[in-house]
């Protein structure tokens, strides 16, 4: 274990959730071993995790903060597509867990005239 450790910032969050992006990705090995190994769904994990830390810290990051997020999440998130490309692995659905969309039904007609001839009839 380190004596010191790093001083607590921005960076070193970006490098945290970067390092095993790089892992995922099989660009780097798992620290103790020597051979890579492709793990999208960990890569994406934390591509998400730190488009959260993006999303969640708003405006309050320094324009220098705000460059490094950027320009990481930019970068893992090409390096993703490349690899997954190449492992031939479909495009996972970034969409919501809802039903499919569809086009609405026309109203029907003679609801609409139903409800306005009950509305106005009232010769009794």
């Amino acid at each position: 274990m380190p004596d010191t450790w790093p001083t607590a910032s921005m960076a070193e969050l970006i490098t945290m959730c970067t390092s095993p992006v790089l892992i995922g990705l099989g660009i780097v090995p798992v620290p103790g071993q020597d051979e890579t190994t492709v793990d999208l769904p960990m890569a994406r994990h934390f591509i998400d995790l730190l488009a959260l830390l993006d999303e969640k810290t708003g405006d309050s990051l320094s324009a220098e903060e705000q460059k490094a997020i950027d320009q990481s999440l930019h970068e893992l998130r090409m390096a993703f597509v490349q690899v997954q490309q190449s492992a031939g692995e479909p495009e996972p659905e970034t969409e919501p867990e809802t039903e499919p969309e569809t086009e609405p039904e026309p109203e029907s007609e003679p609801e609409t005239e139903q409800g306005s001839t009950e509305t106005s009839v009232e010769d009794d």
